[in-house]
């Protein structure tokens, strides 16, 4: 698995954790925000590490 697709896999699973999340009072409408902004992250990094080569 590359960072990519680890990356677009968390942030799939982030929406259906918000929706899940919110729907059954837990925190895992949170967590799937979280998941969310890290893949974003994880995508910029891998971005702009490859721009430095």
């Amino acid at each position: 698995m590359t960072v990519r697709t680890f990356a677009i896999a968390l942030m799939v699973l982030g929406p259906v954790l918000m929706i899940v999340g919110w729907q059954t009072t837990s925190p895992g409408g949170f967590v799937g925000i979280v998941l969310i902004v890290l893949g974003a992250i994880l995508l910029w990094t891998r971005r702009t590490s490859r721009h430095g080569r």
